[in-house]
């Protein structure tokens, strides 16, 4: 079995006295990219530190390439590091070029230059700031200084690169663009990314593995498909992907379903957690596995509703429903662009058990209570 570039064992740190990360085990493959994300404060970016060597954990090890980097300099682990707070980063006496070519020219190799500019424009060209490649830092964007950041990180080609949120100050079109350039980037030199985002859909695009954090702590470790899918906590559910939320408590078991008691009534779900009679949860249906009109006539769990009002969001139409004894609005989404128009004053939507997900337990920090996953 190969060694992982990156592993990380038993970590905690701890800032005034108040935990911010605690028990904090994975590794990450040689080649892998791994998404870390989470909610604002989870800890995300005291975790990278902690890997670069910017913040001295108070107890566990981090390993890269099979060596305890615990006591190595930020130097010595010879990583690449995109910081979220980049402003201080570029040299203000640098040109855009200058300052992206900067790393390489301190490697003891000698220098092609010819072939070192080649690459700066190649860089530039595709992070589409080439037209900068003559000014200052201070000519430039927010936006734009970051991006520069990350050529200047790119272009050193190091095995492992550590990312904290790089396409944070991007509008919308061009951090769509970045997304996959980033992952054709990585995917061309076989780099290990560690990438830090608060953005799921960002994680579940770039991921092969993802890591979902809340409190300091790890809720998940799996593929996107299994945090999407299969998420081991309400709080996962919750957080990676929309979902309409209900508190429940479990009425019946019959073998992997079971009956909950809700707001809406008796719902036939899946069992997440292996829950018990009389145990409470979250249930947690997902806005695309709702049916609509004639669709919904075969679903297990039916309601017949009023529709509230509808949002186009450019490839699908987001509908909100008033349900019977429901405290909110309760969504679905369909493909295309939907009038709303198209439905009468009432119209019957369902869902079948295996896409509503019930969850025991809430989260891995014991910290959370069902009125914190309803209100995510």
């Amino acid at each position: 079995m190969s060694t992982p570039d990156v592993m990380v064992e038993s970590l905690g740190v701890s800032f005034r006295n108040e935990q911010v990360l605690q028990d904090i085990n994975f590794a990450v493959e040689d080649g892998e990219f791994c998404v870390i994300v989470g909610p604002s404060g989870c800890g995300k970016s005291t975790l990278l530190q902690s890997i670069a060597g910017l913040t001295t954990p108070d107890s566990g090890s981090v390993y890269i390439e099979g060596q305890n980097a615990t006591k190595m300099s930020t130097q010595e682990r010879n990583l690449g590091y995109v910081f979220q707070e980049f402003e201080d980063t570029l040299f203000p006496h640098m040109t855009v070029g200058e300052n992206v070519a900067f790393g390489v020219r301190q490697q003891p190799e000698e220098v092609d230059e010819e072939e070192l500019q080649k690459r700066i424009d190649e860089l530039l060209e595709m992070l589409a700031i080439k037209h900068t490649k003559s000014d200052s830092p201070s000519e430039l964007s927010g936006g734009q200084q970051q991006r520069v950041e990350l050529a200047r990180q790119l272009i050193r080609e190091a095995d492992t690169m550590l990312l904290d949120d790089p396409l944070a100050d991007l509008d919308y079109k061009l951090q769509k663009r970045m997304e996959l350039e980033i992952r054709s980037v990585q995917d061309d030199l076989g780099s290990t990314f560690i990438y830090i985002t608060h953005n799921q859909d960002q994680a579940l695009k770039l991921a092969d593995k993802v890591i979902v954090m809340n409190r300091g702590q790890i809720e998940q470790i799996g593929t996107p498909n299994e945090v999407y899918y299969e998420p081991a906590t309400a709080f996962v559910g919750r957080f990676v992907g929309d979902s309409n939320a209900l508190s429940g408590s479990l009425l019946d078991v019959d073998e992997d379903q079971v009956t909950i008691d809700t707001e809406m009534g008796p719902i036939v779900a899946t069992n997440m957690n292996d829950a018990t009679v009389d145990e409470s949860g979250v249930l947690l249906i997902r806005p695309g596995e709702v049916k609509v009109g004639q669709a919904a006539a075969d679903c297990e769990n039916t309601y017949d509703v009023s529709a509230l009002g509808s949002s186009y969001m450019g490839e699908q139409t987001e509908i909100a429903f008033d349900v019977e004894g429901y405290d909110g609005e309760f969504y679905t989404i369909r493909p295309g662009k939907v009038a709303f128009e198209e439905y009468d004053e009432s119209v019957r939507i369902g869902f079948d058990p295996d896409a509503a997900q019930f969850f025991s337990k809430l989260s891995t920090t014991n910290t959370v209570s069902n009125n914190d996953i309803l209100k995510l």
